[in-house]
């Protein structure tokens, strides 16, 4: 019998049979249509689920795409039609999901460094209408900052991946500074940065702000942020509290402790100069050090910043006095900051696992010296006032950070920027723990505060977007696990549906067998009649038996 190429025998046309090709070659596998097992199921029931949701992140990503181009035509006609800012809130940034970054407007074509971003930046600007108002701040320093990145990736001939042009970039993500912090974030991912390379590209981006504030308006400020509104919290409980302590055991001890504290406090200021000051400052601190017996650290300092910035708003040196210990109070209680030694461990665990994101070889300096700890407690002691800061520079940074919404732990970004915008200096003196230690010491002091807060701010907003980003991670994986857990368990639902089914097919068979055996046997009956059936089973006729009854006669006669 000949089989041809396509597996059909000659003799035969209509019936189907295996050639030599389909026995041999890869066919038998797409002719055999075994089912699949469990775990096949599984396996493939996930691949799907992964290609829809694939697909659907996809799909999701094209929205995106087109409502941010929506959102941006609607920003730049309302600044058009209106003339004025368009709020935050209506426009944000593309996610992480999506790649947050369009792209910058360049992509450097020669190594030599001739192509200028800013010429390029013209045939896309001309395309786009130009809003009427001008650009603010964070928007015209977050521009130049992209220009000065495009030039500096052009002259080193590296790429980027570029779409649109800086001015647009800035007029998108320039309203506040997370978007500018997200918009770096996905610069340092395309781009392959380090985090210290965007963190310094980020601080470059922030406008620099003033900070000489008013005396007056500074004590408006810390009093709004500082004192509570409570019946209790007056100048008679202030006299109250102050008798208790001056009549405490440990009384004359920390007097003395204070008067010599009060020497090296703010040497050299000449507001410590202040007629009755020395008295005011010691009263304060000794009622604030008197419920544990001993020496607040750096209550000398406090006290003495927080009576220089109330004053300038204050009738008298009392009200003064009086205040500055209420706020102190505040400090110590509701915002749960301290000087023992579980609070010195945590902020040094903090600073040390900021500063190796951002610049491991420093941590590693500091911990082969032992330093690490000494720079999160002598730097950031007592909210600073023990750093060296002088006494202006110091009030400076408390209304940066009381104008903060994490309060005092902004404290910690700035002890980190002093170490990175000194790295060099410090990473020089690597092999001389002494000499490494004055450097430290000197950082608040040689290190401009308006950089230190730029740059502690930056900080401060990079990490704030990688939590974001954490938690949008930790939620699409969450969602994703969700979805291949309910695709598992429609799997083992289905499987045991097929077991089910399975088994009442067998029993069907079988019921459907005995069904069959009991007709087989109802038709055997009915083929062999019962007459015949009685008649087979009728004893021997009598006519059969004589001849057996006469032998027996015969031989009893005999006998």
């Amino acid at each position: 019998m000949a089989v041809d190429d396509s597996g059909i025998t000659s003799a035969n046309p209509g019936r189907w049979s295996l050639g030599q090709k389909d026995r041999r070659g890869p066919n038998l596998d797409r002719a055999l249509d075994w089912p699949l097992s469990k775990e096949e199921k599984r396996h493939c029931l996930i691949r799907i689920c992964q290609m829809e949701l694939q697909e659907s992140e996809e799909h999701m990503d094209e929205q995106q795409d087109e409502i941010e181009e929506l959102q941006h035509e609607v920003k730049v006609l309302r600044r058009q039609s209106l003339g004025s800012q368009s709020t935050a809130a209506s426009v944000s940034p593309r996610s992480e999901e999506s790649g947050l970054v369009e792209g910058l407007a360049v992509k450097p074509s020669a190594p030599s460094g001739t192509v200028d971003p800013v010429q390029q930046e013209a045939p896309e600007a001309a395309e786009s209408p130009r809003p009427e108002r001008p650009p603010s701040n964070r928007e015209e320093a977050l521009r130049l900052s992209l220009v000065a990145y495009l030039h500096e990736r052009s002259r080193l001939s590296l790429e980027t991946h570029a779409k649109k042009s800086p001015s647009e970039i800035a007029q998108f993500y320039g309203d506040s500074e997370g978007h500018v912090a997200d918009l770096w974030n996905s610069i340092r991912e395309k781009d392959r940065l380090s985090h210290f390379e965007a963190l310094i590209w980020l601080m470059r981006s922030s406008p620099a702000e003033r900070l000489q504030m008013d005396p007056a308006k500074r004590a408006r400020q810390w009093r709004s942020v500082l004192l509570r509104p409570d019946p209790a919290r007056t100048r008679q409980g202030y006299n109250e509290l102050r008798s208790r302590a001056l009549m405490a055991d440990q009384a004359k001890e920390l007097r003395s402790e204070l008067q010599s504290e009060l020497k090296v406090a703010w040497k050299g200021e000449a507001f410590m100069c202040t007629e009755n000051l020395s008295d005011a400052i010691a009263s304060v601190a000794q009622t604030i050090s008197a419920p544990k017996g001993r020496l607040f650290r750096g209550a000398v300092q406090i006290a003495a910043l927080l009576i220089f910035g109330l004053l300038p708003d204050s009738e008298s040196l009392e009200e003064a006095e009086t205040d500055a210990f209420w706020c102190f109070f505040q400090l110590l209680t509701e915002m749960k900051a301290g000087d023992d030694e579980q609070t010195r461990t945590f902020r040094a665990r903090r600073v040390h696992e900021l500063l190796k994101a951002y610049d491991p070889d420093l941590v590693e300096v500091l911990d082969h010296q032992g330093l690490m700890v000494f720079v999160a407690t002598r730097l950031g002691e007592a909210f600073c006032t023990r750093s060296g800061l002088p006494l202006e520079s110091c009030a400076q940074l408390w209304d940066a950070v009381l104008a903060d919404s994490q309060g005092f732990a902004f404290c910690d970004y700035v002890v980190c920027a002093l170490l990175l915008l000194r790295r060099q200096e410090l990473l020089r003196l690597k092999s001389d723990a002494e000499a490494l230690a004055e450097a430290l010491l000197a950082l608040p002091r040689s290190v401009p505060l308006d950089r230190a807060l730029r740059l502690g701010s930056s900080l401060r907003a990079l990490e704030q977007q990688k939590v974001l980003r954490m938690v949008k991670a930790q939620e699409l994986y969450e969602r994703r696990l969700k979805t291949l857990e309910a695709a598992a368990r429609a799997t083992m639902s289905d499987d045991n549906g097929m077991i089910k089914a399975l088994g009442s097919f067998w029993s069907g068979i079988r019921e459907r067998g005995a069904n069959a055996l009991e007709v087989g046997r109802s038709v055997a009956r009915c083929a062999w009649p019962r007459a015949q059936a009685a008649e087979e089973e009728k004893p021997p006729v009598e006519e059969e038996l004589k001849p057996l009854r006469r032998r027996l006669n015969e031989e009893t006669k005999d006998d």
